[in-house]
């Protein structure tokens, strides 16, 4: 299992702050199908955005970068679209 580290900008494609991070995370679980290898999922306000931390089941680390580059690709049109009371 690898740690990724990500950092999704304030205002790329979802707004910052706790409730940014926590709408992220929930679409990260959502969009997660098995061959994502996603383990766990750490999601904070941080100056830049967002940072995110998955833990992906992966043969090497290249292998781990894409597949939760790949799930978060997923997740972020989600995470922009979760009601205002997810937020």
């Amino acid at each position: 299992m690898f740690a990724v580290q990500l950092t999704v900008p304030a205002g790329a494609a979802a707004p910052s702050g706790e409730a940014a991070a926590a709408a992220i995370q929930a679409a990260l679980w959502a969009c997660a199908a098995p061959d994502d290898g996603l383990e766990h999922v750490r999601a904070r306000a941080v100056p830049e955005g967002v940072g995110l931390v998955l833990y992906v089941r992966a043969a090497d680390e290249a292998a781990a970068r894409s597949r939760a580059r790949n799930l978060l690709a997923r997740a972020l049109p989600a995470a922009v679209r979760l009601p205002s009371g997810r937020r």
